[in-house]
């Protein structure tokens, strides 16, 4: 194993823990983190802290299944499945208590021992659709919110 891989796995981890210090911490203070589903990026790590306590608080029980992760130079690709259930809101939408299981792909570059950028790909509705959302309704309280931010 490599130590690109083992930066993005114990990343990993330790956001399927709920533990956002702790992942943060294999990452460099300007990191970008791009959820692309929620058209979200977070710049920089307490950026990045704030989203990501956000969306646990929302999904207490996240979990990351990696299928696998392969190295590119500082490049790590990687693909499984994400779990959750909504418990709290999220971007204005109220939870509902529903569960997904979605494939994702991810995409980390990895600088000096710490991940430097995070693009994370899902798709949305099927998300949606696995928790009992109205795609539109939701896309649309995702697009104020971040018109807030």
């Amino acid at each position: 194993m490599s130590e690109n891989i083992d930066v993005v796995r114990a990343y990993a981890e330790a956001k399927s823990r709920a533990d956002v210090p702790a992942a943060l911490s294999y990452c460099h203070p300007g990191a970008v983190f791009e959820t692309i589903a929620f058209q979200a990026v977070a710049n920089g790590i307490e950026e990045a802290a704030r989203q990501f306590t956000g969306f646990l608080r929302a999904f207490p029980d996240y979990h990351v299944d990696l299928d696998y992760l392969v190295e590119a130079g500082e490049l790590v690709i990687g693909s499984g499945t994400i779990r959750a259930t909504m418990k709290m809101s999220l971007a204005g939408i109220e939870p509902t208590g529903g569960t997904y299981a979605l494939p994702f792909a991810c995409h980390w570059t990895v600088r000096d021992g710490l991940i430097a950028h995070e693009r994370f790909f899902f798709d949305f509705h099927q998300m949606c659709e696995q928790l009992g959302l109205s795609t539109d309704a939701a896309a649309d309280r995702f697009a104020a919110w971040r018109k807030a931010a």
